[in-house]
């Protein structure tokens, strides 16, 4: 993740079929935008899009990762997602993950 890239670029790269771009391109923002709210937007799109499991499953952590760094994150936008993934075998376990880290984080 050498590469930081704008808004318009992780836009155009978040519409990629290769997965290896998605995943860069997510990483990119939630590490590199102070933008919260953006970084949130991004990663639900990601995770309602459908796409794989790898991709989601990040998309996930990413949400767990804005709690951290930024300390605040809306509640009401990413629980229910968050929950919904408590019921998937493959996504669970970030799914709690990133809820454990709203609960440490986010007042």
């Amino acid at each position: 993740m050498a590469n930081l890239y704008t808004k318009s670029e992780i836009e155009r790269l978040l519409g990629s079929t290769d997965r290896s771009v998605v995943a860069d391109a997510l990483l990119n923002l939630c590490f590199n935008s102070d933008d919260p709210e953006w970084i949130l937007d991004k990663c639900i799109q990601a995770i309602k899009d459908g796409g794989d499991d790898e991709i989601k499953g990040l998309a996930i952590t990413c949400i767990g990762h804005v709690a951290r760094m930024h300390k605040r994150i809306d509640r009401n936008r990413v629980m229910p997602i968050l929950d919904r993934e408590l019921d998937n075998p493959v996504l669970s376990g970030r799914a709690q993950d990133a809820l454990d880290d709203i609960d440490q984080f986010v007042e």
